[in-house]
């Protein structure tokens, strides 16, 4: 696990700051660290933000080969809700799985505006032309990511921000986050960084016949807090990233937002990390499952803005991994689940993070095959009892009692004397594997109880 953090100094505004991969980045500081420096941390806080992974793709027509997905002469438009606000914003955009630089020739920020059903309409009045290193035009190498310079704009909390960029020359677009929670993005011909909509303009399908759902180049959008902020980050699986959520505000993390948030809450940044299928210690060969948590923890939760707590809830994708030829499931061990966790702890105090546990929810009412099975059961009681008792997080946040109640067993489930602990299904969005809006409302209200030391109550419960 490399956990190497490349430290952040004086800005230096003629040039846009890139962030390399760590030992590359290491190299050149040696070599000329002041020109590779980042900004200050100071009160840069990362107000939105999410994970990023490889949208490499079977190449039609071509076997075996893989390759990103190309624009030229084109504009992406995206639409994201930011939790804390600021007076003074500024973009990270990432081309961390490109195998070449990527050029983007022209961006802007701007609020969204208030036109129903329309994501991409904006406030052309109020948007404002993004520059980096003082600069219009961005090429971030292959491997990096960039941060465009400081704009002067007020940010409310809880707003929606419209990021567009626009592609002149024919760019591979590798890095992405798949299946977001609501329609996000546009992709249109040429350069509509002023169009106050994109609505009615024919859209593009040159980077996937889902990209409206999808969020492309930008990892983050981080503004200039009026003081001292908590930014919490939630690094997890699909159920952190929102699975069967209705929207991002009804996903846990969307709900600790919003309490966080509120005119009468202290305010906090909160970021979304989760990727949907993603594992503790293994590296899916489907590459929008992305890398192990325990190699992206220092991309998605150290290197972010501000950083001062991560919500860790991981797991559940290690105790199923597929059927033994018995047509038992089978999956990680114990151990290897706890060890992995412990590391991930570790990590976090090492760079002065505080760092909360989360429970793995129950899933034996869930019938996807391979999934529940007494021993898998075992495994998943034995981390929980791990993650409440062993003292390695500052705090546990306890989803999976939280989530139990009346269910539908599944059929192993059912075989059993006692039947098992299983996701509730009132909060549940499919046989139970996955929370639902009120699910997630559980959740998000029970981490921002434990992080605030509050005592808000969900409309709902799932018992």
């Amino acid at each position: 696990m490399n956990l190497t953090h490349v430290g952040r100094a004086a800005h230096r505004s003629s040039r846009p700051w890139i962030r390399l991969p760590a030992a590359l980045a290491l190299l050149l500081l040696g070599i000329a660290g002041s020109a590779l420096a980042a900004p200050t941390a100071g009160t840069w806080v990362e107000t939105w933000g999410q994970a990023m992974v490889s949208h490499v793709q079977p190449s039609p027509g071509h076997e075996g080969v893989y390759a990103a997905p190309h624009l030229r002469d084109a504009t992406v438009r995206q639409i994201v809700r930011v939790s804390v606000g600021g007076q003074r914003v500024r973009v990270r955009l990432s081309n961390v799985y490109g195998s070449a630089p990527l050029t983007i020739t022209a961006a802007s920020v701007a609020p969204a505006a208030d036109a129903a059903g329309d994501h991409t309409a904006i406030e052309p009045a109020h948007s404002h032309a993004l520059r980096f290193g003082g600069k219009p035009t961005l090429t971030i190498p292959a491997g990096a990511t960039a941060l465009s310079d400081p704009i002067a704009m007020a940010v409310p909390a809880l707003s929606n921000l419209v990021v567009s960029l626009y592609f002149h020359d024919d760019s591979a677009i590798a890095d992405y986050h798949a299946a977001q929670t609501t329609t996000t993005t546009a992709v249109v011909a040429g350069n509509a960084l002023r169009a106050a909509s994109l609505a009615s303009r024919p859209q593009l399908a040159a980077l996937d016949k889902d990209a409206a759902s999808h969020i492309y180049v930008l990892e983050g959008v981080e503004v200039e807090a009026a003081q001292p902020t908590r930014v919490i980050v939630a690094f997890g699986d699909s159920i952190t990233d929102g699975a069967y959520a209705t929207a991002p505000d009804k996903t846990w993390p969307g709900v600790l937002a919003t309490l966080a948030n509120r005119t009468t809450s202290p305010g906090a940044g909160v970021i979304n990390t989760g990727i949907g299928g993603n594992e503790l210690t293994s590296d899916q060969t489907y590459l929008p499952f992305g890398p192990a948590a325990l190699k992206r923890f220092e991309r998605d939760v150290i290197d972010r803005a501000g950083v001062t707590d991560v919500i860790v809830l991981l797991g559940t994708n290690d105790l199923n991994r597929g059927i033994d030829a018995a047509g038992q499931p089978r999956g990680a061990a114990a151990h290897d689940i706890i060890d992995s966790l412990r590391m991930l702890a570790d990590a976090a105090h090492a760079h002065h993070l505080r760092i909360h546990g989360g429970t793995i929810p129950p899933f034996a009412g869930f019938t996807g095959d391979g999934w529940y099975s007494p021993a898998t059961e075992a495994t998943r009681q034995s981390v929980n009892q791990w993650i409440r008792s062993a003292g390695a997080f500052d705090s546990v946040v306890d989803f999976s009692p939280a989530l139990a109640g009346a269910y539908n067993p599944s059929p192993l489930a059912a075989q059993q004397p006692t039947l098992p602990e299983g996701m509730a299904q009132v909060c549940a969005g499919d046989t139970g594997l996955h929370p639902n809006d009120r699910g997630y409302a559980v959740m998000g209200t029970l981490a921002y109880n434990m992080l605030f030391h509050a005592q808000e109550q969900p409309a709902a419960r799932c018992h």
